[in-house]
């Protein structure tokens, strides 16, 4: 592993937060749009108490980012104060691959994770590779997980 440093996104990181999403999203395929850098950190920066978010720095350079949704569920008598986490971004520049910088996010996630009142992280690991990947960090497919997509109507 190269030397890596991994930080917690904070305030005046919005727009780096917001460029490495956007080259997230054009690995996807998907093309910038006129203000998405503004448009995107202030929607950040508005939510930022409940999206954790964390940046891959790597010789003078942002190498990734891993960004989270925290989900706080309404109290109830008897049961702990517990919230949950999404995972929706995990994304390593494609040169700064292979050298362990997505282990580097993970491992600094899970150990925020751990000393927070987080009980559990989510992730949608489609592949075999990326099912792999966090199976090593005890990440396991749960089997009563359901959803609807209400994109499909019958």
């Amino acid at each position: 592993m190269v030397d890596v440093r991994i930080r917690r996104a904070g305030a005046d990181d919005a727009l780096v937060v917001a460029a490495l999403h956007l080259q997230f999203a054009r690995e996807l395929g998907m093309q910038s749009e006129p203000g998405y850098l503004d448009r995107f950190a202030e929607f950040w920066l508005a939510e930022r108490p409940d999206r954790p978010t964390w940046i891959a720095e790597c010789r003078s350079e942002h190498a990734g980012v891993l960004a989270t949704r925290r989900i706080r569920p309404l109290p109830l008598p008897g049961r702990p104060d517990a919230s949950w986490l999404y995972l929706n971004t995990h994304f390593v520049a494609p040169d700064h691959r292979q050298r362990g910088v997505g282990q580097a996010l993970t491992e600094s996630l899970l150990t925020w994770a751990r000393s927070s009142d987080v009980a559990w992280i989510r992730v949608n690991a489609t592949g075999a590779s990326a099912r792999a990947f966090y199976g090593r960090f005890g990440f396991a497919s749960p089997d009563r997980l359901m959803e609807i997509d209400l994109r499909e109507r019958p």
